[in-house]
C-alpha cells in the first residue's frame, strides 16, 4: 500500500524536474525559433520532439463522465518535455491530481509520475508521401509516486510509434501505435491501442483536429474500446498555446462525455 510519504515524494519530484529543467534551459544557449508543436490536447502523440536545450511545459484540466456514472476530474496532467540533443527529447509526466464521484462516494489522491524518452529517426525531410513522413518512438514508464488510490505499487512500462505527415501548410496526420504492459495487482496484461487525428489549420494561429483511439483493452479481460474526439488550439504567441477538446465513446464501455482544456508554453524555442 502506498504511504502519505511515497505521495510526498511525488510532489518533491515534481518540483525537483521543473527546477532542473529550468536551469538547464536557462544556462543553455537557445536553438532556432521552429513552430511549437504539442503532445496535446489530441491522444495521439506528435512525431516531433523539441530542440536542443528546448524545455516545454503541456499541462491541463479533464472532466469525464463514464457510462456507468462515475465521474472523474483531473488537474495537471504536466509533462515537461526537455530537448537534450538533437532528435532525443527527455518526458517527466508530473503527478496528476485526480478527483473521483461514485454514487455520492468520492475520493482524491495523486497519480504516478511518468518517465520516458523520445526519439525522432525520420525528420519528414524527402519528397512524397513516403519521402515526407516524420516518425518517432516513445518509451515511458510510470515511477510509483502516487496515492494508494490512484497508483500502482509496479512500474508500467508502454511504447509509441508516432507516424506523421505534412500534406501543405495547413493539413497534417498523424498515427499511433502503442503497446503497454500495465499490471493487474500480482498479474501483468498486455494492451494495444492505435489512433489517428487529421489537423487542419483554420487561420495563422487557431486550428482544429479531429481524432479516433481505441484500445484491444484499457483493463484486464476488458472489452475492445474506441472514441471520437475534437478540438481546437489557439496560439497566444509563437510559445504560448491554449487548447480544448471533447470527446464521446463509440462502443459500450468509455466516456460519455469527456472536455478538457489545457495550456502549453515553451522556454529556449
Amino acid at each position: 500500500m502506498k504511504t502519505r510519504s511515497q505521495s510526498v515524494f511525488g510532489v518533491r519530484f515534481a518540483v525537483a524536474v521543473i527546477f532542473a529543467v529550468v536551469v538547464a534551459v536557462a544556462a543553455a544557449p537557445a536553438s532556432a525559433g521552429d513552430p511549437m508543436v504539442t503532445d496535446r490536447p489530441d491522444f495521439t502523440e506528435s512525431s516531433s520532439v523539441v530542440g536542443v536545450a528546448v524545455v516545454q511545459f503541456e499541462a491541463g484540466v479533464t472532466f469525464v463522465e463514464a457510462e456507468n456514472g462515475i465521474e472523474t476530474k483531473t488537474a495537471g496532467e504536466v509533462l515537461v518535455r526537455w530537448g537534450v540533443v538533437e532528435r532525443l527529447e527527455v518526458r517527466f509526466g508530473l503527478p496528476t491530481y485526480t478527483w473521483i464521484d461514485q454514487s455520492g462516494d468520492s475520493s482524491s489522491g495523486f497519480a504516478d509520475s511518468v518517465a520516458g524518452l523520445k526519439y525522432q529517426f525520420a525528420d519528414g525531410v524527402g519528397r512524397g508521401f513516403l519521402g515526407g513522413v516524420e516518425a518517432a518512438v516513445i518509451a515511458s514508464t510510470t515511477v510509483p509516486t502516487g496515492d494508494a488510490e490512484f497508483a500502482s505499487p509496479d512500474w508500467q512500462p508502454s511504447a509509441v510509434l508516432a507516424v506523421g505527415w505534412d500534406f501543405g501548410p495547413n493539413l497534417g496526420l498523424g498515427v499511433n501505435l502503442g503497446v503497454g504492459r500495465p499490471a493487474d495487482g500480482d498479474d501483468r496484461y498486455t494492451t494495444l491501442w492505435a489512433s489517428t487525428a487529421l489537423g487542419f489549420g483554420v487561420t495563422d494561429n487557431l486550428s482544429v483536429f479531429i481524432e479516433l483511439f481505441g484500445f484491444n483493452r484499457e483493463e484486464a479481460r476488458g472489452p475492445n474500446t474506441a472514441t471520437f474526439q475534437a478540438g481546437v488550439v489557439y496560439l497566444l504567441s509563437p510559445d504560448l498555446q491554449l487548447d480544448f477538446r471533447a470527446a464521446r465513446r463509440l462502443t459500450d464501455r468509455g466516456a460519455d462525455l469527456l472536455v478538457g482544456a489545457g495550456v502549453s508554453w515553451r522556454l529556449g524555442g
